[in-house]
């Protein structure tokens, strides 16, 4: 009877241990700051594949080692990288293929065991795009089961994008603290919409607010804190309140988006791994090479102005936007968010692409204002959902001139 008792009892307790989630986060508050891992009891082992990557520039962001295990769970194929696209290539604009690199990444990157750290090359980014996401894939010089067997542990992409707010953690190498390694924090993480950032507005971004993001954490992991799963890429920091540039504050949305953290889902990319290899050409993969660059950037301006004339009618401005593009042949929309990049309707004519110049007017309704360009191989060729998911963007402010007032 003492047996059946336990028995009963044990059974109750497991379901009850069952209803609550792990918690990878250990209670931490959203928010809250973060903190060095100390892995000398090994409780962090399983953030042994997040690692600093150090091109040979100079320049670090964090990677995180996919698991790509084939569906029998055999470690067959290479080993893979996922960071930012703008770590490999800072290019806005741009998705390349095979470009060539000279970097390492460090795993086991604790700070509390140097000694354990372990190094490796990387010389190719199989793909990288700053093109409507952030994100690259990295191939290391190393098998995947090579690298399992030394005891670093692959992460698992998400199966799917979530743009309900959920909670996640956080863990990257950003620089400026005594304790060199990786940090935890903790936040929730929820879809910034149609994002607009100077100067690019990607229409899937995610935004959080989790501390100690900073130059060093891109490329870093979001996880969910239940499953270690990789929620999201960090792509972009928010700014510290004194480096924010308030003086526009008038379309607050834009200042109000500089005071989070963003990142890119990268669940999509589930179906470029073919067999355990990155195959970015396969018919379910719908990464291509895309080459827009726009002229003179830095006179293309995050905000622009609708003024009054003497009449009180409105005089509205135009895109006046001139650029190159690989293709032959491109096509392009305005409206109001970046997300109707990625629909079929409302293009334009094929226009050639010998001389692109796009100026039509923006406006007439103060608030955000996206233009999206696709490129095409022929003048008759069919829009296909791998052109709209390598559509780019560009975005700006329409904000109402404040009347100058007369002092008598």
């Amino acid at each position: 009877m003492n047996y059946i008792k336990t028995l009963a009892l044990c059974c109750l307790f497991i379901a009850s241990t069952c209803l609550h989630a792990r918690d990878l986060g250990e209670g931490a508050v959203n928010g809250s700051t973060s903190k060095a891992l100390q892995n000398s009891d090994k409780r962090y082992s399983l953030w042994s594949g997040i690692g600093r990557l150090t091109f040979s520039s100079g320049a670090s962001c964090t990677a995180s080692l996919l698991d790509t295990r084939n569906s029998q769970g055999n470690a067959v194929g290479p080993a893979y990288l996922i960071t930012s696209g703008h770590c490999v290539l800072y290019e806005y604009g741009t998705a390349r293929t095979n470009v060539p690199i000279v970097a390492n990444i460090t795993f086991n990157y604790f700070y509390d065991e140097p000694e354990r750290q372990i190094t490796y090359p990387v010389r190719t980014a199989l793909w990288s795009s700053t093109v409507g996401t952030d994100l690259a894939i990295i191939k290391v010089e190393r098998s995947l089961a090579s690298l399992i067997n030394a005891g670093v542990k692959p992460l698992q992409l998400a199966a799917h994008q979530n743009d309900e707010s959920r909670d996640v953690l956080n863990i990257g190498a950003p620089p400026g603290f005594n304790e060199q390694g990786l940090r935890m924090s903790a936040c929730s993480e929820q879809s910034a919409g149609s994002f607009i950032g100077h100067p690019g507005v990607f229409a899937l971004a995610i935004r959080n607010r989790c501390d100690a993001i900073r130059g060093g954490s891109s490329g870093s992991p979001m996880l969910d804190r239940s499953n270690s799963e990789i929620t999201s890429i960090v792509s972009k920091y928010a700014l510290p309140a004194d480096e924010t540039d308030r003086s526009e504050c008038s379309y607050s949305d834009s200042c109000e988006a500089s005071t989070y953290n963003y990142s890119y889902s990268a669940n999509f990319l589930h179906h470029c791994f073919i067999n355990g290899v990155f195959d970015g050409n396969s018919t379910t993969c719908l990464l291509q090479p895309v080459d827009i660059a726009v002229e003179a950037p830095w006179n293309i301006r995050s905000h622009v102005y609708r003024e009054r004339s003497a009449v009180q009618e409105h005089i509205l401005p135009t895109w006046n936007y001139r650029f190159s593009i690989s293709s032959p042949f491109y096509r392009y929309k305005t409206t109001r968010t970046a997300k109707d990049c990625h629909v079929p309707g409302h293009y334009s004519a094929t226009f050639d692409s010998a001389a692109p110049y796009i100026n039509q007017t923006i406006g007439p309704q103060p608030g955000a204002h996206v233009l999206c360009i696709i490129g095409l191989a022929s003048a008759d060729q069919t829009i296909t959902r791998a052109l709209l998911q390598n559509a780019f963007t560009w975005a700006t402010y329409l904000i109402d001139r404040t009347p100058t007032v007369e002092r008598h």
